[in-house]
């Protein structure tokens, strides 16, 4: 490979070297001028010049760093001819190397970047960008600007640079550092000399732009260009189905970078790489075979993704196994063939040894399995009787149970309600708290439902309502109208906090205090059984009070991002651009931390909680049974029974 990346290079330091022996006699000037008389300027250190662009550079010269380079033993006047006479003119011209090195000038101008920089572009690489001024040195040496192990590096000093990419439209960024990340570039790093490099695939000089037909990364020639260093693949490849459709015209043929990319390249051990056993199906087959255009285009089934991620090995290299089959363990890698084919794994006479490789023993009719679901008409009218059948009974056995436990529930429900309203139960909501939390119920349910409808529109559930009529338009105009109203209850609610008594009083109530703190203690103690102890709590516990606080931060957050999200134009004339994607990623999160909270926490205590099944019932009434008094909030007992005797003194002093 050595070879192969420095054989034009090996060619200009033939002849620097002959030139130096005396053997070719390069375009001389006629000036009797020496190194020394030069060096007596350019040995100063502080020495400046200006290059072509204009800019100040360093116009030193080390004569050591020379002396060590390729163009040791020639002259300075050999490269700079037009120099006669010391002081020189300031305006010299660029030195011209085709003088030596002819071949590869004119592979240099007839490439991109020559042809660029001849037509006035000073951001085009010149000879010198690459291979430097007094310190070129042979591309073998490893101290080359454009040794092997130093070209990712230097073709990335422009291709690296965003705003040349951003100026002349330059596809691929830094593809020197994407490179290095690859297979490719650590192989070179540890000191692989037949890996490939830059110059391997886009050539030395003649450098061409992927829209070149003559050119080496031509979407049709990559490859031959891969062929290089790896002979056998290529050839397989491109006696596959794939490697014929290429050599056809067909652009939407895999090509060898499709798969594997163009820089950062993977060999499928990696698991990172979009070829590897775990990967390669969903990341690389899918990506075609799954495209409705081209299935179309080309006459190819659209349900082979589909039918193979549904079977055993679908679903088993999802979840990451390395073993199961994937597309390339039954179809191949690089030689993939048509059924057709008296040689493709997939032919009929020869899928009993393709199944066996995992199977062994497998036999005709084990091959003959559909892993891609083909059937007969016949079978597929009866997998769709099963089908059609199968639902029908889990709708109507696991609907019919859920009735059944749901009528049981309801039952014990009405029997606790109707219990507590002959019961003297003491009065903790009011109405309004109770419509209140009705509202806050309803709104809230329904926007959980249509908000995680549009997240997950394949779940179950969601596709039984779109099946019912709950599109996107609808689906969005019911989440705005319970958003609405959720916004609307809070207003109120906010307004009756601190507007009225009872709200003035609730929210002293709900205030957090230093005993919320002992009762967590004092409950966690009696139910590990460290005491005998029950807590007892006040009006609201701090189960209560930490729910209380949370749903106000949840619903101001959810309100805010929701109302963003809503008025999308005025949110970013507001806020920013940013406001969009911040409010996206709070509002969904902050719906998940909401809906757990709800099921896990205020469900337990009002449904799930041993003592409050199958219900606690004061959102329906605003009252607590005296015995659940007595029994858990004797600290709020006590309050009223001294705020009743205050009220008794006070109508007696009137009386």
């Amino acid at each position: 490979m050595t070879t192969l990346l420095s054989r034009r290079g090996a060619l200009a330091f033939a002849s620097a070297f002959l030139l130096a022996a005396g053997f070719l006699s390069p375009a001389r000037s006629q000036s009797q001028l020496s190194d020394d008389q030069c060096m007596r300027c350019h040995r100063h250190t502080t020495l400046v010049t200006k290059d072509e662009r204009g800019l100040q550079r360093s116009a030193h010269v080390d004569p050591k760093v020379l002396q060590e380079s390729a163009h040791a033993g020639l002259s300075c006047t050999d490269c700079h001819a037009d120099i006669t006479k010391i002081p020189h003119a300031h305006d010299l011209k660029p030195v011209d190397c085709s003088q030596c090195h002819d071949t590869e000038y004119h592979e240099w101008a007839a490439g991109i970047h020559g042809n660029s920089r001849l037509n006035g572009n000073l951001d085009a690489p010149s000879c010198v960008d690459c291979h430097g001024r007094h310190d070129i040195r042979a591309p073998d040496d490893s101290l080359s600007q454009v040794a092997p192990q130093n070209q990712p590096k230097l073709c990335d000093t422009c291709h690296g640079d965003e705003a040349l990419a951003t100026k002349y439209d330059i596809p691929v960024v830094h593809p020197g550092t994407l490179y290095m990340k690859g297979a490719h570039g650590r192989a070179l790093a540890s000191g692989n000399d037949m890996a490939p490099t830059c110059s391997t695939c886009h050539e030395s000089h003649h450098l061409r732009p992927v829209s070149d037909p003559e050119s080496p990364i031509y979407w049709q020639n990559i490859p031959n260009t891969c062929g290089i260093c790896h002979g056998d693949i290529a050839e397989k490849y491109l006696d596959s189905v794939h490697g014929k459709a290429l050599m056809q015209g067909i652009h939407d043929a895999p090509n060898c970078t499709d798969c594997h990319g163009a820089h950062a390249v993977e060999g499928p051990e990696s698991p990172t790489s979009p070829v590897s056993p775990e990967r390669v199906s969903q990341s690389i087959c899918a990506t075609c075979h799954s495209n409705e255009k081209l299935n179309e285009k080309y006459g190819i089934p659209t349900d082979r993704v589909l039918t193979y991620e549904s079977s055993y090995h679908g679903l088993a290299v999802k979840r990451g196994s390395k073993v199961a089959a994937n597309c390339t363990s039954c179809h191949g890698v690089h030689d993939i063939l048509p059924a057709s084919d008296p040689r493709s794994r997939i032919n009929p006479n020869n899928l009993e040894k393709t199944c066996g490789s995992c199977h062994p023993g497998a036999g005709k009719k084990f091959a003959s399995v559909k892993i891609h679901d083909y059937r007969s008409p016949a079978e597929l009218k009866a997998a769709s009787i099963i089908k059609n059948l199968y639902v029908l009974l889990i709708v109507s056995v696991i609907g019919g149970m859920f009735l059944h436990n749901f009528i049981i529930w309801l039952f014990y429900v009405i029997e606790k309600f109707k219990k507590a309203r002959k019961e003297q139960g003491i009065q903790r909501f009011t109405v309004s708290m109770v419509i209140q939390h009705f509202l806050l119920l309803t709104s809230f349910t329904t926007l959980v439902i249509t908000g995680f409808a549009l997240k997950f529109p394949n779940a179950f559930l969601f596709r039984q309502l779109m099946a019912i009529g709950m599109t996107e338009p609808v689906r969005a105009l019911i989440h705005r109208i319970a958003g609405s109203v959720l916004l609307a209850v809070s207003i109120y609610h906010l307004f009756w906090l601190f507007f009225s008594r009872q709200g003035r009083n609730e929210i002293k109530n709900m205030l957090p205090n230093l005993k919320d703190v002992t009762d967590v203690i004092q409950t966690m103690r009696y139910y590990l059984r460290l005491s005998n102890q029950k807590p007892q709590y006040d009006k609201y516990s701090y189960a209560e009070k930490a729910e209380y606080w949370a749903l106000i931060w949840g619903t101001a957050v959810m309100g805010i991002t929701g109302l963003c999200l809503w008025f999308p134009v005025q949110a970013t004339a507001i806020f920013g651009s940013w406001v969009i994607s911040i409010a996206t990623i709070v509002h969904y999160y902050e719906a998940i931390l909401a809906t757990l909270a709800i099921v896990v926490w205020h469900f337990f205590f009002v449904i799930f909680h041993p003592e409050e099944y199958p219900m606690n019932t004061v959102c329906l009434n605003g009252k607590v049974p005296a015995e659940e008094v007595h029994h858990n909030r004797t600290v709020w007992l006590n309050k009223l029974i001294k705020e009743q005797a205050q009220q008794e003194k006070k109508e007696e002093k009137k009386k």
